[in-house]
C-alpha cells in the first residue's frame, strides 16, 4: 500500500498539469490504439468499456462503488438491492436538473455560459490539485 500511496501523488500532479492544458501540444503525437476486436461483441468488451467510462466520467463515484458499496453488498442479505438504490439515487439529481432546463427553455444559455466557465473551473481545479498533491507528494516521500 505505500507504494501506491506515493505514487498517487505524482500521478495527480501530472492530471493537474493536463487540466493546465501543459500537454495541450503533445496531441499530435502517435496513441495507443486498442484492437478493435476486443471491445466487439463481447463481455469483456462491454466490461473494460464500462470501467474506462466510469473512471473517465467521475472516479469518486466508481471508488464508491467498488470499494465501499460492493463489500456491504457482498455482505448483507439485502445487498442485491443496495446497487439500485445506488443508482437511483446519483441519477436523480441530474434527471432533475436536464428537467429544468430543459422546462424553462434555457439550454443554450446554459451551454455558453457553461463551457465558459468549465474553462476557468477547470484550470482552478488543476492548480488545486497541483498544490494539494505537491503537499502530499511531500508528506509521503519525505519518510
Amino acid at each position: 500500500m505505500p507504494i501506491i500511496r506515493k505514487a498517487i501523488g505524482p500521478l495527480l500532479i501530472i492530471i493537474g498539469l493536463f487540466m493546465l492544458g501543459v500537454f495541450s501540444k503533445l496531441r499530435h503525437l502517435p496513441s495507443f490504439k486498442m484492437p478493435i476486436t476486443v471491445f466487439k461483441d463481447n463481455y469483456l468488451g462491454s466490461f473494460l468499456m464500462g470501467i474506462s467510462f466510469t473512471l473517465a466520467f467521475c472516479p469518486t463515484m466508481f471508488v464508491l462503488f467498488i470499494l465501499t458499496l460492493m463489500p456491504i453488498v457482498l455482505s448483507s442479505p439485502y445487498g442485491f438491492v443496495l446497487p439500485s438504490v445506488f443508482g437511483i439515487g446519483t441519477s436523480l439529481p441530474l434527471i432533475l436538473v436536464i428537467f429544468l432546463i430543459w422546462y424553462f427553455g434555457a439550454s443554450g444559455a446554459i451551454l455558453k455560459r457553461g463551457r465558459k466557465l468549465g474553462t476557468y473551473v477547470q484550470k482552478i481545479a488543476g492548480v488545486i490539485l497541483i498544490l494539494i498533491d505537491f503537499l502530499d507528494t511531500l508528506t509521503y516521500w519525505s519518510y
